[in-house]
């Protein structure tokens, strides 16, 4: 069992001033905490208990998901301080593995940790892997913690090594989020903050890397992405911005949760970036305000509609008035959002990513139910594997019509 932390772990640095309260309906597979709305269960729930539980990892911050971790998919969870990933393929206790959100929120800052200030010194515990040393009460904490690992009493370097991992800096000066400068040392899988202002054992505080790393939006939007891919953003954060601009189209807050969360459990079926897939619908439906995107079209991404109009009534199938533009206009209706409009959208873009021989069979069988609504001439199959790849493609003339999906991700990933 993980070693207990000092009382600042819950109360200074997260400001909780009162303990989980979870909803046990269901006691013998999940954990609810309304403090986030995110659940916990399986191995990952059992692990958090057993390991200390809201003390050492705080409260989740999503659910369990698919993410892409040094090139290989897991199974992971992120909490407000870390983040727990399913290793099947190992032997317990290894079979559940801390993320290394130090190196990971250095990397979203820019920062090279390899060419910190390297501070050897004799006088203090020295990591050779890092040439970094840990001293004074930063040292005292680290050595206090760690996970149990050989079953023997009191905690060993290597149990403390196991919970935070290597140094990764020297104490250095930062400014943080409140906006003060503070002394902070960087771990693979912590950031250590010295308060001077607080009486021990409140001196020493501990980086949300979980938040930060989650919340993090970068300056400019990436060049391009590609559409198999873990996750660009979260549930909630789509959910945030969507859900004010779709109430003007009659939907509530929570048929956007649902729309975004069928995006995300279609999306995670197969591999596709569903975060992506939703900057998509967001941009061709004016964040679910067009009336394609209206009931009962529910139209997600412009499918079928080819800009063909009417100022009288066709008297044909697939063609609707417009009353938004008091016109008639063609294109795709669906009964439902989660069963047929998120499996059409997310179909099409596989079958613009994927040629038949490279799909899974999961894949394939997405494709073809997106394909047997609307064909897809033979010559786009597999063309486009990013979503710059679909410029000129998915929307003609489209000459950035990639470019501006991401630049509503990031929209969507932005912090209010």
């Amino acid at each position: 069992m993980v070693r207990r932390f000092v009382v600042i772990l819950m109360m200074c640095l997260v400001g909780l001033t009162r303990m989980a309260t979870p909803s046990h309906a269901a006691e013998t597979s999940g954990q609810c905490f309304v403090e986030t709305g995110f659940c916990i269960d399986g191995r990952i729930r059992e692990y958090w208990q057993a390991q200390g539980g809201l003390r050492v990892f705080g409260y989740p911050i999503g659910p369990q998901a698919t993410v892409r971790i040094e090139g290989k998919s897991f199974t992971a969870q992120s909490f407000e301080r870390n983040r727990l990933e399913l290793h099947p393929e190992n032997a317990r206790p290894y079979d559940v593995l801390l993320g290394r959100l130090g190196a990971d929120r250095l990397a979203q800052q820019g920062r090279d940790w390899y060419q910190f200030p390297k501070s050897a010194t004799a006088e203090c515990k020295t990591f050779d892997q890092t040439q970094h040393a840990v001293c004074g009460r930063i040292w005292q904490v680290w050595r206090q913690y760690g996970l149990e690992m050989d079953g023997q009493a009191g905690i060993s370097e290597a149990e403390s090594l196991a919970l935070f991992g290597l140094p990764l800096s020297g104490l250095q000066t930062e400014r943080l989020s409140d906006g003060n400068e503070y002394q902070v040392q960087w771990f693979e899988r912590a950031r250590f903050e010295l308060h001077p202002e607080n009486a021990a054992p409140y001196d020493v505080l501990f980086g949300l890397l979980g938040n930060e790393t989650r919340d993090h939006v970068p300056a400019t939007p990436p060049a391009d992405l590609p559409i198999i891919g873990a996750p660009s953003g979260t549930v909630s954060e789509a959910i945030r911005v969507l859900a004010p601009r779709a109430a003007l189209n009659g939907y509530s807050y929570d048929d956007v949760k649902n729309i975004v969360e069928a995006y995300q459990r279609v999306g995670n079926s197969v591999g596709v970036d569903w975060f992506l897939a939703i900057a998509q619908m967001a941009h061709e439906t004016g964040y679910l305000t067009s009336y394609w995107s209206a009931r009962p079209q529910r139209n997600p991404a412009g499918l079928g509609v080819e800009g063909k109009n009417s100022a009288s009534d066709p008297g044909e199938p697939g063609w609707v008035y417009n009353t938004q533009r008091n016109i008639w206009e063609k294109g795709l209706s669906f009964a439902t959002w989660e069963d047929d409009a998120v499996p059409a959208h997310i179909g099409r873009m596989l079958a613009y990513a994927l040629k038949d021989d490279q799909a899974t069979p999961e894949q394939k069988a997405l494709i073809d139910r997106a394909l047997a609504i609307r064909p897809l001439p033979a010559f786009l199959r597999g063309s486009a594997q990013t979503i710059v790849g679909l410029n000129g493609r998915w929307a003609f003339p489209g000459t950035t019509y990639g470019q501006r999906i991401l630049e509503v991700m990031m929209k969507l990933r932005a912090v209010p």
